[in-house]
């Protein structure tokens, strides 16, 4: 078995087209519990079903139905207004699910995710390896895939939001499978499903979602 390095690329799905005309702003919005069959989600983020649809069917093909079964499906979404250097992401190379076997799907439409192949060796701390992955990224490892490419991500792969050089709409997607429950105050509940968390407060430094 190959071992896994953290700086290497993460899966292109291909491109995929969304028309997305009202503003929103969704954080980690469970659209499926552990244990449950069928996601669902309200009417006005039906634009983005195919991304969803196509993304389920990637995670049930590599990693099994029953693991999909057991899984935890959170959709973040976001299509606002972004002006120069103001991106509604934060900022800073990170990995998503660092130190977990969690899977991410992100799509966007325009500045799209900024990923560095540098070979980075990080201390298994999610504070302390945020710093050690800025010492790290080399620029000249940066890659950028093209607009619209929806990617599969885990947690070795090393990422930033793309600086914004001029005001524009982006749409940004990402829909998140994990054992876990991502309980952080401020993410998105889903009226459609039946399930009240203790909700965990959020800190200033850059979090992982899940706080016991």
């Amino acid at each position: 078995m190959t071992m896994r390095r953290y700086g290497e690329m993460p899966k292109s799905l291909g491109t995929v087209e969304v028309c997305c005309k009202e503003m929103m702003f969704y954080q980690y919005l469970p659209i499926k519990l552990a244990g449950q069959m069928i996601a669902v989600w309200e009417d006005r983020l039906n634009p983005f079903s195919q991304l969803i649809e196509k993304c389920m069917f990637d995670f049930g093909f590599i990693y099994g139905n029953d693991t999909l079964d057991e899984s935890n499906v959170y959709l973040t979404v976001k299509h606002l207004y972004q002006t120069e250097g103001c991106s509604f992401n934060r900022e800073g190379w990170h990995s998503d699910g660092f130190m977990t076997d969690d899977i991410n799907y992100i799509w966007s439409n325009n500045n799209g995710t900024i990923f560095n192949t540098s070979k980075f060796n990080l201390t298994q701390d999610h504070k302390i390896s945020i710093e050690e992955m800025c010492q790290q990224a080399r620029p000249l490892n940066d890659y950028q895939f093209q607009d619209s490419e929806l990617l599969r991500l885990d947690q070795y792969n090393i990422h930033k939001v793309a600086y914004i050089a001029k005001p524009t709409m982006r749409t940004f997607f990402k829909l998140s499978f994990s054992p876990d429950k991502y309980n952080l105050v401020g993410n998105s509940h889903n009226h459609l499903l039946d399930y009240s968390w203790e909700m965990k407060e959020r800190q200033v430094t850059r979090n992982h979602p899940v706080k016991s």
